[in-house]
């Protein structure tokens, strides 16, 4: 199945995720990372693009956004991630691409957005890094539990989702379901919105564009009605 064009409307969730070319590591230090998010932070919010979530790993980044304007995901990711290439390319002396194409993107529907963030903030938990999601210094989770560094949009996160430090780590705790977590890798690879038909059916009238539901979850196996 095909990757879809963009879809991009102003004020609606939208999960991120951008890997190194090749899977090549794109932060060798803390530093690496620092400069990234200083970057980040500074477009963000130079071109109107409120973050909920972020995670850094070694080869990837994940975020769960919400733009502003139509070009708000466009202008942040583009400039930020053409001055860490710049950055990263001449600390290592190198050349060529670090990022592999344009970034992925997949629109959410707000009834999503929970379990969004929670994919993201686990991140380093799934790949065995850490224990706890809130372990991982290069993650928002450590913010939503109660150490900020002015990276996400409090003000709205808070607008939307009314919960304490507290209960966003035992939300964050938990162990995702696997279809969730396969849903939200699917659509996004795909830049297809996930939601509900009804959020999909009023996405689609508001765009002009005709858009399908996909099923959810792993494919069946060929010769099994499980």
């Amino acid at each position: 199945m095909s990757r879809t064009a963009r879809i991009v409307v102003p004020d609606l969730p939208y999960h991120i995720t951008q890997r190194g070319n090749y899977q090549q590591e794109i932060f060798q230090d803390n530093e690496d990372r620092l400069n990234y998010l200083s970057w980040i932070n500074e477009y963000s919010k130079k071109y109107k693009l409120s973050i909920f979530a972020y995670c850094l790993m070694d080869n990837h980044v994940h975020f769960i956004v919400i733009p502003q304007k139509e070009d708000s995901l466009a202008k942040v990711f583009s400039i930020s991630h053409m001055r860490y290439s710049q950055y990263f390319n001449k600390k290592k002396n190198a050349s060529g691409h670090l990022w592999q194409g344009r970034f992925y993107s997949c629109v959410l529907d707000e009834g999503y957005l929970l379990t969004a963030l929670r994919y993201v903030e686990r991140n380093p938990v799934r790949a065995g890094i850490v224990r706890k999601p809130w372990r991982w210094k290069w993650s928002s989770a450590r913010e939503h539990v109660g150490r900020r560094n002015g990276i996400i949009d409090l003000e709205k996160i808070t607008a939307l989702i009314d919960t304490t430090a507290e209960e966003w780590k035992e939300y964050i705790d938990l162990d995702e379901n696997e279809e969730e977590v396969e849903d939200i890798r699917k659509h996004t690879l795909l830049g297809r919105p996930l939601g509900t038909k009804d959020f999909i059916s009023k996405l689609a009238k508001r765009i002009g564009m005709v858009l399908s539901v996909l099923p959810r979850g792993r494919p069946k196996k060929k010769g099994t009605n499980k």
